[in-house]
């Protein structure tokens, strides 16, 4: 195998790891939070800046890492780690499925609490099952 064939497949392996990572950072950062935001209106997702970013590193680097490793045994556990943090991401910026509010009614405010745990729990598992 040649030095530019070898440089090829790294180049291809880095391009493939970083678009994997934004795939997860896309579903897991970006459209769980959102479906879930959309149904429940009220719930509370929690949007800071330096945990997008992190998990935006992380997506990608293990991502990359797991494209290098493709043919190593190890590549199955970096895919099983990335999307265990995705999903603990989701949980993160959903309160871990609880949404609580307030309504205004005849003058009183009545406050509630309602845990979306399972539906969120069941939306998880699906998108650990369905993806790569």
């Amino acid at each position: 195998m040649g030095e530019g064939s070898r440089v090829k497949k790294v180049v291809s392996s880095v391009v493939v790891g970083v678009l994997t990572g934004l795939f997860y950072y896309f579903v897991y950062v970006i459209l769980l939070p959102t479906l879930f935001s959309k149904i429940f209106p009220d719930a509370e997702v929690l949007e800071t800046p330096i945990l997008w970013l992190l998990a935006f590193a992380l997506f990608t680097g293990i991502g990359i890492a797991n494209s290098l490793l493709r043919e190593h045994p190890i590549s199955l556990p970096l895919r099983l780690l990335s999307k265990v943090l995705g999903a603990l991401i989701v949980l993160t910026l959903l309160n871990f499925g609880v949404v609580r509010g307030e309504v205004f009614m005849e003058g009183s405010v009545i406050e509630y609490s309602m845990d979306i745990s399972l539906p969120l729990y069941a939306v998880i598992l699906f998108s650990m099952l369905m993806f790569p």
